[in-house]
């Protein structure tokens, strides 16, 4: 009698030892299949900044290039503008301003 009380213990333990095998490993499949999808979707998003890091710099180089002496020069001729000569600026005391 205390034989087959202990075979039944025995196995009882066997199958709960082997559900919770089964249990971890599924979940470790998933854990897994989580990890990888997450490494994936990371890899994109790195793409993605590195792309848009590049459009910057880019960008930068253009505002600059428009900006450049050179080319504001050209513009001014082609926008038949004139060089700036001698400024004379006029100093008014104390605020007074005439009015018509």
């Amino acid at each position: 009698m205390k034989n087959k009380k202990l075979s039944k213990y025995l196995s009882l333990i066997n199958k709960s030892i082997f559900s919770l095998i089964i249990i971890l490993g599924v979940y470790f499949v998933f854990g897994v299949n989580d990890l990888s999808i997450k490494g994936f979707v990371l890899q994109e998003v790195k793409n993605e900044v590195s792309r848009y890091e590049d459009q910057n710099r880019e960008l930068e180089l253009k505002v600059m290039e428009l900006e450049s002496y050179e080319n504001l020069s050209k513009r001014a001729v082609e926008l038949n503008m004139v060089k700036v000569g001698k400024v004379d600026y006029i100093s008014v005391e104390n605020g007074v301003v005439a009015v018509r």
